[in-house]
């Protein structure tokens, strides 16, 4: 039974076969988003949502001579953003990304900034519980109170949409919905509805909220290459990927990539410390998000490389060397704070106590690593209590392939792990989902034990092994395959 499973990252647009009953996951085609609008700030992040329907369009058409006959397209995206469309589902707005800073500037008051007055204005501390703690400038709620305070808000009814919920609206020519992983920070999670009174407390007059659905129900149907192919409603990437780990209540979710979160499933919808995000199955995810990782490496192995990258020279793998060096280094005093973005650990980011002996690429690259496995050590007591036994799911492209870091984590949660063998965590989450929509399993906790059962996705480690394949190939029915195939072109 062989899906189109489509992945809207916020720099790249992904697709692939999948086969929910073979269990096969093939044709992996990759290409670049379109570039963010000209914007009158560097702080606004907005871009041409119709752009983005346009590549989905031709990856899907790509992706169809491979995929007969095709059952449906499944689709993920990016939380966050937002986009306004009229209530037939045609854009009103560009999309604003959940990048998007224009709330961190100051307020034309010249008091605090835009988002003190938004989190003034609904309530602060209060108001983020009931959000499940997803309340930070970038979201829905603070950019509709910024447009209404710049008069940029449509005279006519409008709704407000993620980017995946307007390209599958877009691509049935549908009335727009909205699936629950994606209305992340607009839900009370008490309830699981919208807020209204919020609405009405930051004066969206015109606002109008689009129907609340389950992933397994289709939005419409779209017309490509001559076919008439189902569209199901799109789902929060970060719930997909942690589905395409196969994470069963028992166990805690690390992903260490680009970004990087923590994350349990519960059923429990009381907030702490942490964000509670809709799952599936009417479950939650506690999760801790922005934990520096991928991105903060990347600016310390940028400033290492940068003198030889400058002048032409060849740097070779500096991942590679960096990760080595810091397996070399037995034991280093230097101490790096990590948090050069803002995130989930306080800033700012520092490199502090050098000295002539340990200013060198071992003792950074050593005291990162170990700086990290602190974080996740702290932060994971926030989401699970000292008297929980669970085993960790590493998941993400430098979990695979670092196995000091992995050590480090592990010398200080105890316990057991297994790491997964694909880094294609949201294609695999599809796949999951996959197999509720077409009703060979009546839910995603059955269609993870089934999955689990018969694809060798992830495996068990000893703390000093490594991943005896390269991060980048992933498993179809225990075949390897590299990714991707090929690239599609890149939309205008």
């Amino acid at each position: 039974m062989p899906y189109i499973a489509i992945d809207l990252g916020t720099s790249y647009l992904k697709g692939a076969v999948v086969d929910v009953e073979q269990l096969t996951l093939t044709q992996i085609r990759r290409g670049p988003a379109p570039a963010l609008l000209p914007a009158e700030s560097a702080l606004i992040h907005e871009l041409n949502a119709e752009a983005v329907v346009h590549g989905v369009r031709q990856l899907i058409s790509e992706l169809l001579k491979f995929c007969q006959p095709c059952q449906g397209i499944l689709l993920c995206g990016q939380m966050g953003g937002l986009i306004l469309t009229r209530p037939d589902g045609t854009a009103l707005s560009s999309y604003i990304s959940w990048t998007d800073g224009r709330l961190t500037a100051p307020h034309s008051s010249g008091d605090g900034t835009w988002f003190d007055h938004f989190a003034d204005d609904v309530g602060g501390s209060a108001t983020a519980q009931r959000l499940g703690n997803e309340f930070r400038p970038g979201l829905p709620l603070p950019i509709l109170f910024w447009l209404r305070q710049n008069n940029r808000l449509p005279s006519e009814p409008f709704v407000p949409l993620t980017l995946p919920d307007f390209v599958a609206a877009t691509l049935c020519h549908a009335t727009p919905v909205m699936e629950r992983t994606l209305a992340t920070s607009l839900l009370d999670v008490s309830t699981g509805t919208f807020p209204l009174d919020l609405a009405d407390r930051l004066h969206l007059s015109h606002l109008q909220w689009p129907e609340l659905v389950d992933f397994h129900q289709a939005v419409g149907t779209c017309q490509i290459n001559g076919q008439s192919v189902p569209v199901y409603a799109p789902v929060g990437d970060h719930q997909c990927s942690v589905a395409g780990t196969l994470l069963t209540p028992v166990e805690l979710s690390i992903n260490i990539a680009t970004g990087s979160q923590v994350a349990v499933l519960t059923s429990d919808s009381e907030v702490g410390s942490f964000q509670l995000r809709p799952y599936f199955d009417r479950q939650y995810l506690k999760t801790i998000t922005n934990i520096p990782a991928g991105r903060a490496l990347t600016a310390i192995i940028r400033l290492l490389t940068e003198i030889p990258g400058r002048d032409g020279t060849e740097t070779g793998d500096a991942w590679d060397y960096f990760f080595r060096q810091a397996d070399t280094t037995r034991t280093s005093d230097v101490e790096v704070n990590l948090a050069f973005f803002p995130g989930a650990i306080a800033g700012p980011g520092s490199i502090r106590n050098l000295r002539e002996d340990n200013l060198n690429v071992g003792s950074i690259a050593r005291s990162a690593l170990t700086q990290m496995a602190d974080y996740y050590s702290e932060l994971t007591s926030r989401i699970v209590s000292g008297s929980e036994n669970r085993r960790v799911v590493f998941a993400g492209g430098i979990a695979q392939k670092s196995a000091l870091l992995r050590s480090l984590i592990m010398d200080r949660l105890g316990g057991e792990f297994r790491l997964t063998t694909s880094t294609e965590d949201a294609l695999l989450g599809l796949m999951v989902l996959g197999r509720v929509t077409a009703g060979l399993n009546a839910s995603v906790a059955d269609a993870t034990a089934h999955i689990a059962r018969h694809l060798p996705t992830s495996k068990e480690w000893s703390l000093d092994e490594r991943p005896p394949f390269p991060a980048d190939v992933v498993f179809t029915s225990g075949v390897r395959c590299s990714r991707p195939e090929s690239a599609f072109p890149r939309s205008p």
